[in-house]
């Protein structure tokens, strides 16, 4: 994830920020020694060389400013039909790299959204899974895709596709909200889902609200039948590595909807074009790290037992197959596809490769250093101060970080250790001496 330690981004509606060609900027601070610097930038675009708009909070565009951003917005009808002309290729990370689910996992999440009787699928930046139901299933759901490619306009029609903004929910032709509107309030809102695959290392803020201000579109517009059955059915696909940044980011002013409240599936999102994400056989041995997040009870979200997942009834969940029911946590523990062990210390389970550490008071990888601290200037997202993260907060509950009196001495211990059982050469050896 593109997040450099001591910038963030405030969380907020962004309709009447400053604006650039790619709609409303964002509002993030920088963390400096005399203290905070406000400024808007980019939503879309996280490299300052493929939108220089920059603007620092409490300032105004000057008339020439306004001026030029202006003649770059304003797009012409062959350029909304021509927009590889306008836009960058989507291989740039830091802009609109653009990753495919496989055909696998297309036909899977389908075959959820067809067991759950969906009627209506919001696609914002899922085009395979869009493809998949005009060709295969527009008898039975129909669907709506938003996406920041606007190459997509020589393939789908106005009524179809929408060139969008995740980032700041800014429609790129205004006649595209009235389609967005309407799409919400067919069949006075039931059955509606919402399939979103953000950019993973995109400002989760701005997402998080995106979604929020959807959720509240579609229960406002659908008011008159708003109910328990009858809501926004979100799936977020998201890595479960990226979950804690996820709940904290999301919501940091603890006001619901969003992302905060998702819950995570077992069920492994594979993508055709990323060498990292996928499940096959001669990839990662865990499988793609990619999940899905969701609010839908995950009782009903059933996975395809040909592939292992199966049903867990103490949890009332469909789980994978190595991911083994714990009776002291009384839940299926594992999350990154290795089967968890219970540790009766920390009271929880941890991963097959930890082991409880008497000195820093948790489990942790066998070979680690106790106490060590990183250097950060970011702002905890526990107690709002600077120079450290949530982990090593000390306003945390008693299962935090503690460390011992004997930490000097461990230390020590460690570093004959290593020295054993380390393959390490006289470099090695004089670096492990001044580093203890």
């Amino acid at each position: 994830m593109d997040d450099i330690r001591g910038i963030e981004c405030l969380w907020g509606n962004p309709i009447n920020y400053p604006q650039c060609p790619h709609g409303p900027t964002l509002l993030f601070e920088r963390y400096v020694k005399k203290g905070v610097k406000k400024f808007y930038a980019c939503s879309a675009c996280r490299d300052r060389k493929l939108c220089r708009f920059y603007l620092k909070y409490g300032e105004e565009l000057s008339k020439s400013q306004k001026h030029m951003w202006e003649l770059e917005k304003n797009l012409t009808d062959y350029q909304m039909h021509h927009p590889t002309e306008l836009l960058r290729p989507l291989e740039n990370t830091k802009k609109e790299a653009q990753y495919l689910f496989s055909k696998k996992s297309t036909e899977d999440i389908i075959n959820m959204l067809l067991k759950l009787g969906a009627k209506q699928i919001l696609c914002i930046g899922t085009p395979r899974i869009y493809e998949y139901i005009i060709k295969h299933y527009t008898d039975k759901m129909s669907s709506l895709l938003l996406d920041f490619d606007g190459r997509f306009h020589n393939f789908f029609g106005p009524l179809d596709y929408c060139w969008y903004n995740l980032f700041n929910h800014h429609f790129f032709n205004k006649d595209s909200i009235n389609v967005f509107e309407d799409f919400l309030t067919q069949n006075e809102g039931r059955d509606t889902y919402l399939i979103c695959d953000p950019p993973f290392g995109g400002r989760l803020e701005p997402i998080s609200f995106t979604i929020k201000t959807i959720s509240d579109l579609h229960k406002k517009l659908n008011k008159h039948v708003y109910n328990d059955d009858v809501f926004l059915k979100i799936m977020f696909i998201f890595p479960y590595f990226m979950e804690n940044i996820m709940r904290e980011k999301s919501n940091p002013q603890y006001v619901t909807g969003g992302l905060r409240d998702l819950k995570m599936s077992d069920y492994k999102v594979d993508y055709d074009n990323h060498p990292l994400f996928i499940s096959e056989k001669h990839s990662r041995k865990q499988g793609s790290p990619v999940r899905i997040f969701t609010n839908i009870p995950l009782n009903q979200l059933e996975l395809p037992l040909s592939d292992g997942y199966k049903f867990c009834q103490d949890c009332a969940k469909w789980a994978s197959n190595e991911n083994k029911h714990c009776k002291e946590c009384k839940e299926c523990t594992s999350k990154d596809g290795q089967t968890y062990k219970h540790c009766d210390i920390c009271k929880r389970c941890v991963k097959s490769t930890w082991k409880h550490c008497q000195i820093c008071k948790r489990c942790m990888l066998e070979k680690h250093i106790c106490g060590a601290i990183p250097n950060i200037v970011g702002r905890c997202f526990n107690c709002n101060k600077l120079g450290h993260t949530r982990k090593e907060c000390s306003n945390l509950p008693s299962t935090g970080i503690t460390i011992g009196t004997n930490i000097k001495k461990h230390k020590a211990d460690c570093k004959l250790t290593i020295i054993k059982k380390s393959k390490v050469g006289h470099t090695s050896r004089k670096l492990l001496n001044k580093k203890y």
